[in-house]
C-alpha cells in the first residue's frame, strides 16, 4: 500500500465552507484522503513548523503563452524609465546578432511621457533591424523606424477601425500603435515556432508554480499556442493544469465558430481548451474601452468596440449552447453592458451550465451590478489594479471623470450583490504574485500610498483568498477537483511563510512549498 503523508504543526485554511478548518491533512496518491482535528494518523510527516496550508491557487486569467514569451525574449517588464528600456534593448540587440527582428515586451504607458513611446529612441540602438515591443498591458506596441518601414506605415496610412497610430502633428507615426494597430506590424513578424512557444510556456509555468499557482486559465490562446501546450501535455511537462481561453478573431465573423469548437475535443491530460475569448474592449488609460458617454474632453469619442454588440448578440449565444464558456475582456460600461446583454440573449440554462465570466470589471454602471449574479456570470477581477497608482492618477482619472471614477472595480458591491467572484492576475500585465493583489483588495492601495482608491469597494482577505481558491476553481469548472482542501479532491497545495488571515503585511506572506497532486513541484 501506498504511504500516506500527514500534514500538520502549523495552521490550515480548507476554504471549504462545508469542512471546519482541521489540525491535520492525510493525503496519499495524488489525493487528499483525508483531515481532521486531534490526534492524526500514523504516516510520514510533512511538518508545517507553524506555517499555514493552503489550497492551490487557481488563476482565472493569466497570459503563460505570451508572459513567457516575453521572459525568454527581450523582457522589460522589471525596468521602469525610458533610458533603462533602451538600455536593454540595445543590450539584448548586442546578444542576439543573428536575430532578425528584436521581439519582447514589457515597457508601461505610464513609465514614458503621456503614454507615447517613440521609434527614434529604439532608432538610436538598433538602427538597421526592426524591434517590436508589446506594451506590459498588451494594448500597445513601441517599434521602431524600421519595422514601421517593413509594415508600410507613414503619415497617409489610415488608422485600422479597432486602433490608433500615434502621430505627431504633422501625421508621422511617433512609434507607439494603439490595440488594432499594432497588429498591422505583427502580421510582419516571423511566426513564432512550436519550440519557442513551448520554451515560453514552461517558463511561465515556473513562475506560477513558485507563487503556488496550480491551476490557470490561459486567457489568450491562438492556434499556435493551442498545439503548443498540446505538445507539452503529451510529453509529460505540463504540472500545472491548463485551461485555455481561445481567441475570437475579431477581423472575422460567426464562421470561425465551428472551428474553435472542434478544438474543443482536442484535450488531454493537463490540458483541455475551456472557454471563447471575446476581447469587447481596450483600456481606458489609452481610450480604447467602450465607454456609454464620451470620455472627458472629448466631445463624441466613447472608446472603441472591437466586437460589435450585433456580433455578440448572435455568437455568444450560439457559443453558450455549444456548451462553451464566453470569456470576455470588457472594461468599459458600454463593454460591460453588451456583454451582459449578450448572455441574457441566450437559454438561461446553457448560462448556468456554461458559467460565463467577464474579466476586469473595471467601470460597472450600478444599474449593471446585479445582473452579474442574475444572468450567471462570473466577475473576474483583477485586484492590484483597484488604487492610485500612476496609470489610474495620471491617464484613467483625468479621462473618466469623477462619477464614473466611482464606479471602478466595485469589488465589494459585486459580491454583495451575489455575484461568482474570480480572481486572475492577468500576469504578464502585473505580478503573478496573488498576496500583493489580496492586499489592494483590502485596502485599496499599495505599499507607500497614502490615499486608498474607493475603500467603501474594500472586500476582506479571506473574500479576495476565496477568489484565488474556490471562486477560480468555479469558474475554471474544476471545483470537484481543486480549490480547497476536501477529501477526494486533488493534493495541490500550499505552504506559505505566515498566515494571510492575520498577518499585518499581506504582501510579505511567501510562498514556501507548493504540491501538485502530493508532490513537491517547488521548494523555496
Amino acid at each position: 500500500m501506498t504511504q500516506t503523508t500527514i500534514i500538520g504543526n502549523g495552521t490550515i485554511h480548507s476554504m471549504d465552507p462545508d469542512q471546519p478548518n482541521p489540525d491535520w491533512v492525510e493525503i496519499r496518491d495524488g489525493k487528499i484522503l483525508g483531515t481532521g482535528v486531534g490526534l492524526a494518523p500514523a504516516g510520514r510527516r510533512l511538518d508545517l513548523a507553524g506555517r499555514t496550508l493552503l489550497p492551490g491557487f487557481h488563476d482565472a486569467h493569466v497570459h503563460p503563452s505570451l508572459g513567457g514569451l516575453s521572459l525568454v525574449r527581450c523582457d522589460l517588464h522589471d525596468l521602469a524609465t525610458v533610458e533603462d528600456f533602451v538600455a536593454e534593448v540595445a543590450h539584448y540587440g548586442t546578444k542576439n546578432p543573428h536575430a532578425p527582428w528584436i521581439l519582447g515586451g514589457g515597457w508601461s504607458m505610464e513609465d514614458v511621457p503621456n503614454g507615447i513611446a517613440r521609434a527614434e529612441w529604439l532608432d538610436a540602438v538598433v538602427p538597421n533591424r526592426p524591434v517590436y515591443l508589446g506594451s506590459s498591458e498588451g494594448h500597445a506596441a513601441w517599434v521602431n523606424s524600421k519595422a514601421l518601414e517593413l509594415a508600410g506605415i507613414d503619415a497617409d496610412t489610415p488608422d485600422p477601425v479597432d486602433g490608433r497610430i500615434e502621430r505627431d502633428p504633422d501625421g508621422t507615426p511617433t512609434g507607439t500603435l494603439q490595440e488594432g494597430a499594432a497588429y498591422l506590424v505583427a502580421k510582419v513578424l516571423p511566426p513564432t515556432s512550436l519550440a519557442e512557444a513551448a520554451e515560453g510556456i514552461l517558463a511561465a509555468q515556473s513562475l506560477l508554480l513558485s507563487l503556488g499557482i496550480t491551476t490557470f486559465q490561459d486567457a489568450w490562446v491562438e492556434r499556435a499556442t493551442h498545439e503548443a501546450y498540446r505538445s507539452l501535455d503529451s510529453a509529460g511537462q505540463l504540472i500545472a493544469k491548463a485551461t485555455a481561453s481561445l481567441w475570437w478573431e475579431r477581423d472575422r465573423g460567426l464562421e470561425q465558430l465551428p472551428e474553435l469548437i472542434e478544438r474543443f475535443s482536442e484535450t488531454g491530460r493537463r490540458y483541455r481548451p475551456g472557454s471563447i475569448k471575446f476581447m469587447v474592449d481596450g483600456v481606458c488609460e489609452n481610450g480604447t474601452a467602450s465607454m456609454v458617454h464620451p470620455y472627458v474632453g472629448t466631445h463624441d469619442d466613447c472608446g472603441l468596440v472591437f466586437i460589435s454588440r450585433d456580433m455578440l448578440l448572435e455568437a455568444v449565444p450560439q457559443t453558450m449552447a455549444a456548451g462553451i464558456q464566453p470569456h470576455f475582456h470588457a472594461i468599459g460600461d458600454r463593454a460591460i453592458r453588451d456583454s451582459l446583454d449578450a448572455v441574457a440573449a441566450g437559454d438561461p440554462a446553457d448560462a448556468k451550465r456554461v458559467r460565463p465570466q467577464i474579466a476586469h470589471v473595471q467601470v460597472v454602471d450600478p444599474d449593471d451590478i446585479h445582473r452579474f449574479a442574475q444572468l450567471h456570470v462570473g466577475a473576474n477581477a483583477q485586484m492590484l489594479w483597484a488604487c492610485n497608482d500612476d496609470t489610474m492618477l495620471d491617464l484613467t482619472t483625468p479621462r473618466l471623470g469623477e462619477a464614473r471614477n466611482r464606479w471602478q472595480f466595485p469589488f465589494r458591491r459585486l459580491i454583495d450583490a451575489g455575484a461568482h467572484f474570480a480572481c486572475g492576475s492577468d500576469w504578464s500585465v502585473s505580478t503573478a504574485n496573488p498576496f500583493p493583489q489580496i492586499q489592494v483588495a483590502v485596502t485599496r492601495l499599495m505599499p507607500g500610498m497614502d490615499a486608498p482608491f474607493q475603500l467603501e469597494q474594500a472586500i476582506t482577505v479571506e473574500e479576495a483568498l476565496r477568489g484565488f481558491t474556490t471562486g477560480s476553481a468555479w469558474i475554471n469548472h474544476e471545483e470537484k477537483n481543486s480549490g480547497s482542501i476536501t477529501p477526494g479532491k486533488a493534493a495541490d497545495l500550499v505552504i506559505v511563510n505566515q498566515d494571510p488571515l492575520s498577518a499585518p503585511d499581506l504582501a510579505s506572506t511567501t510562498v514556501e512549498l507548493t504540491l501538485v497532486g502530493g508532490q513537491v513541484v517547488y521548494e523555496a
